[in-house]
């Protein structure tokens, strides 16, 4: 079999560092070094080193280079800089934003005049969605500047339906409610739970004709982390094809699913369904790209209105992404992040099982969400300076304070801290 240069480098410096030929603390060969040995691009020496360093094989010096990363017993330092931070995405980024920029001066200085966006990232997105059993016709897919763009867009145009009412959930994504409010548009809500919503109810609410589209959070809602089962979303879309509503599909954590359950748009034969699928949750969020898979029927009346908004999104980005896919890094900050969540979720339940809180518990991939009862009294809790969030943003009305989220960093302190307001407070019931 016959190897790229790339994984040529890694192989043979996997080999050196394994057999001891280069032992702990050796500074690796240069970027040039290596690609005059090669005879490849610096690119691809560089990305070699990148992967090593991921799989933690190397560390890095400020200005100094690479160096072998003791393989049996980390140095404490250097095992805590590799866990925590996000380099391995930001430093692949990185090297696609510096290969756009080699030879392709065209970005920068001509326009680029097709409003669905960059043909090259187009065609990764489809190809990457593919792979995850969401298929799309091409000149379907559109990329917008950030969901909250594409969001803002489909609240403002005309659907084929001709209906005005936006229905959203209740709680949902904050900056959704925010929409809504400042454009003061006709919306209805449905309550959603940790337990899903009622379907009775949701086909009440479809009945009255003048649904335009139901905005949804299939999987890991926020902020509740509640994803619908396969029947539920069969009904739903049964639901939408009987009363001609729309769905819209915000699939924002799609890739911490490591089951890649089937989605709204896999399961539609009728194309009624919008799918979003935001990059910056997976990699950072200045990353403003978002893919659409739009209905046939509304694509001219979207790009006419994205038309009037912006000429054309960052192209730089547009096409470092699309090298991103490409290469096989998405899939492989994929598995990283999946591995992050799992171990954030084992640490949570170790945590909760050792606690003495008795309140009813979910796991979110980077909280605990903890459900109120009458046990716990919330106007202290609520100025007790403890680092919680009970997503007022998220509710149109008052928020009714029934859940609360802890960030995974801070979970056993507030735990404690928690458990003290409750022992507390049934002392001062009793």
């Amino acid at each position: 079999m016959v190897h790229s240069k790339y994984q040529q480098i890694i192989q043979h410096l996997k080999a050196a560092i394994e057999s001891g030929e280069l032992a702990t603390g050796s500074k690796i060969p240069s970027i040039r070094r290596l690609s005059q040995e090669f005879h490849c691009s610096k690119d691809t020496a560089q990305r070699a080193l990148l992967e090593l360093r991921y799989q933690q094989y190397l560390y890095t010096k400020p200005k100094s280079g690479y160096y072998v990363l003791e393989q049996e017993q980390e140095h404490k330092d250097l095992d805590i800089h590799l866990k925590n931070d996000r380099s391995p995405a930001y430093e692949d980024f990185r090297l696609c934003v510096n290969e756009t920029l080699i030879g392709r001066e065209n970005y920068l200085f001509n326009y680029y005049p097709q409003q669905e966006g960059l043909l090259d990232l187009r065609h990764s997105v489809k190809n990457l969605l593919a792979e995850q059993s969401i298929y799309a016709r091409f000149e379907n897919i559109v990329l917008t500047s950030g969901t909250q763009q594409a969001l803002y867009i489909l609240s403002q145009i005309d659907f084929p339906n001709q209906k005005n009412q936006i229905l959203v959930e209740q709680p949902t994504y904050h900056r959704m409610n925010r929409l809504l409010s400042s454009q003061q548009l006709a919306y209805r809500t449905i309550h959603r739970s940790v337990h899903g919503m009622d379907m009775k109810e949701l086909e009440s609410i479809f009945k009255t004709g003048r649904i335009k589209f139901f905005y949804t959070i299939p999987r890991f809602h926020y902020p509740l982390g509640h994803s619908y089962s396969r029947q539920e979303k069969l009904e739903i879309l049964r639901l939408a094809q009987i009363y001609d509503v729309y769905i819209v599909e915000d699939d924002y954590l799609g890739d911490l699913d490591g089951k890649d359950e089937l989605t709204f748009h896999y399961l539609d034969d009728q194309d009624l369904v919008i799918y979003i699928k935001s990059f910056s949750t997976s990699l950072f969020p200045a990353l403003r790209i978002t893919a659409l898979l739009l209905p046939t029927a509304l694509c001219p009346a979207f790009l006419r209105y994205k038309s009037l908004m912006d000429y054309d999104s960052n192209l730089i980005m547009q096409k470092a992404l699309s090298l991103y896919i490409d290469n096989g890094m998405f899939e492989k900050n994929r598995y990283y992040l999946l591995k992050q969540k799992q171990e954030k979720e084992n640490l949570m339940l170790s945590i909760l099982q050792t606690s003495k809180v008795s309140l009813s518990a979910y796991l979110l991939p980077d909280a605990l969400l903890l459900q109120l009862d009458d046990s716990i009294n919330l106007p202290a809790l609520k100025h007790s300076g403890l680092e919680l969030d009970f997503f007022e943003a998220a509710y149109l009305t008052d928020c009714p304070y029934q859940y609360v989220a802890i960030k995974e960093k801070n979970l056993k302190t507030t735990l404690e801290a928690l458990a003290h307001y409750q022992k507390a407070d049934k002392k001062s019931s009793d």
